[in-house]
């Protein structure tokens, strides 16, 4: 499994997830945005690639409104999509690192079990269970 990690969220934090499933043996790869397709590039182009590809988990920061058009692309795409809830965005670099980390082992395991793309709105507080909705499969 592939996760693909948004701009909107350290580029250092995704390298330390990388290197933590290397360790852990975890037969994943932690990639981020500025690494794959460089900086600023707008989501629809990296969607696209990502799409073609097949295989990726999306992790992000994005607050979208319910029409957001960007929104409905990312839901669109096919691809499970993890989104760090609004909670989040409050918290300082390290807490957010640390936190991430807490949650690790349910995302690694809990997106090998999918047999469909999932949206899952990622809470603060760890429950040790990921909860979400499914996504509608694209050809």
């Amino acid at each position: 499994m592939h996760f693909f990690i948004d701009e909107n969220i350290s580029i250092h934090l995704a390298h330390a997830l990388n290197h933590l499933s290397n360790i852990c043996d975890e037969n994943h790869t932690v990639v981020h945005a500025i690494d794959y397709c460089g900086r600023g590039t707008p989501d629809n182009v990296w969607l696209e690639r990502l799409k073609a590809e097949s295989n990726w988990v999306i992790i992000s920061k994005d607050r979208f409104k319910k029409s957001d058009p960007e929104r409905l692309a990312f839901e669109r795409a096919g691809m499970t999509i993890i989104n760090l809830g609004k909670d989040w965005n409050k918290r300082k670099a390290w807490a957010t690192a640390l936190q991430l980390i807490r949650w690790w082992p349910t995302i690694s395991s809990g997106v090998t079990k999918l047999n469909c793309p999932m949206l899952y709105e990622l809470p603060w507080g760890i429950s040790g269970k990921l909860s979400g909705r499914p996504l509608p499969v694209t050809q």
